[in-house]
C-alpha cells in the first residue's frame, strides 16, 4: 500500500468508502448491501491491504452502527482513521448550530462506539458557506473539547474553492478525475494545498465512466466518445489499464491525500490496493499532454446527471 504523509497522519492513498456497507448505493450494485459478516470481512480485508482510513455519515443507512460493531471486533489490532459526516443543520443563531451539530456528533460518537471522531466533516458545503464565522467557533469547540480531532468540508467542483481554503479546516473532500481540470486550471486545488489541508478526492472512476470502450456507449452519451477515446489512446500509449491512470492522474497531483473508493466485495478491496500499487508517477511532459487533451471536455463529460438526457 502506498501513503501519503500529512497533518502528523500516514495515510494510505486508498480511504475506504462505507456508503455501500450501510444501503443499497450506486447504478452499478447488482449484489445490493452486504450483510453484517461480508460488511465485517470487507472492513478486516481493507485493515489487511494496509488501509488505515474510512469514510462514512450518518446518512448512509446503518454504517456507522455496522463500522461501531466491527471496531469492537478489532481489540488489540489497528483502527483506522474515520471521517464521518453530517449536515441539514440549523442555522438559525449560534445556540441553534451548536445545539444541531453536537446532537448529531453524539448520535455519530455513540454509533461508532468512539469517544472522539476522528474528522468530522460537514456533508454539504453549504452548511459552511451560509454561516461561516458560527461554523468555525463550533468547530473549534469541539476540537478544544475533545469531541473531534479535525474538522472537515465536503464540496463539489462547482464550490469555491478559495472559501475552503480560508475556512481553517483540516481537510476537504472533493470529486475529481482525469478529466475535470476547472479547479486545478482554476488554482482552487493548489489554494487548498498551499494551506496544508488534506485533499480526500472521490470519483476518481466517473462512476465507471472510464472502463466503458467509446464503441459501446448508450447513443444518450455520444458526446463522451471524443474525450472517451483520446483517454484509451492514452491507456495504450502509457501501457495502463483505465483505471490504474486514473488513479495515477490523481497521484501525481500536488497536494492530493487519498482516494476514495467503495467497495461492495471482499475482492474488490483486493482490486483496488492493487491497483493502487500499480499507480505510477507521471511526468510533466505527460501530465501536459492528458491537461491538453481534457482541459476544454464538454461539460456534459463531467455531469452523470445529464448523460441520459442528451439526444446528440
Amino acid at each position: 500500500m502506498k501513503y501519503q504523509f500529512a497533518k502528523d497522519l500516514n495515510l494510505s492513498a486508498f480511504s475506504l468508502g462505507t456508503v455501500q456497507l450501510g444501503m443499497n448505493y450506486g447504478i452499478s450494485n447488482n449484489s445490493g448491501k452486504p450483510s453484517r459478516e461480508s460488511a465485517f470481512a470487507i472492513l478486516d480485508r481493507a485493515m489487511d491491504a494496509g488501509v488505515n482510513s474510512l469514510d462514512t455519515a450518518n446518512d448512509y443507512g446503518d454504517a456507522e452502527v455496522i463500522i461501531g460493531e466491527w471496531l469492537k471486533t478489532r481489540t488489540d489490532k489497528s483502527i483506522p482513521l474515520i471521517t464521518t459526516k453530517i449536515g441539514h443543520l440549523d442555522h438559525s443563531s449560534l445556540d441553534g448550530l451548536r445545539k444541531s451539530v453536537h446532537r448529531q456528533v453524539e448520535g455519530c460518537k455513540q454509533r461508532l462506539g468512539l469517544k472522539q471522531i476522528p474528522i468530522l466533516m460537514l456533508h454539504d458545503f453549504t452548511d459552511y458557506d451560509c454561516d461561516r464565522e458560527n461554523i468555525q467557533i463550533v468547530f473549534n469547540e469541539l476540537k478544544e473539547s475533545g469531541d473531534i480531532l479535525y474538522s472537515a468540508i465536503s464540496a463539489y467542483s462547482r464550490h469555491d474553492y478559495s472559501v475552503l481554503a480560508d475556512s481553517g479546516v483540516d481537510a476537504v473532500q472533493i470529486p475529481l478525475n482525469i478529466f475535470d481540470w476547472s479547479q486545478i486550471d482554476s488554482g482552487g486545488i493548489q489554494k487548498i494545498s498551499d494551506k496544508g489541508i488534506m485533499i480526500f478526492v472521490r470519483s476518481a472512476f466517473l462512476q465507471g465512466l472510464i472502463f466503458k470502450q467509446p464503441e459501446d456507449l448508450d447513443p444518450r452519451m455520444i458526446f463522451c466518445k471524443p474525450a472517451l477515446t483520446r483517454f484509451h489512446a492514452f491507456c495504450n500509449e502509457f501501457q495502463l489499464s483505465p483505471a490504474v491512470l486514473a488513479m495515477s492522474f490523481l497521484m501525481s497531483l500536488k497536494g492530493i491525500t487519498c482516494m476514495v473508493l467503495g467497495c461492495e466485495k471482499e475482492e474488490q478491496v483486493d482490486i483496488n490496493a492493487d491497483l493502487i500499487n500499480q499507480t505510477i508517477q507521471l511526468d510533466t511532459a505527460q501530465m501536459s499532454r492528458i491537461h491538453e487533451a481534457f482541459y476544454n471536455v464538454d461539460p456534459r463529460v463531467l455531469n452523470p446527471g445529464t448523460w441520459f438526457n442528451a439526444t446528440k
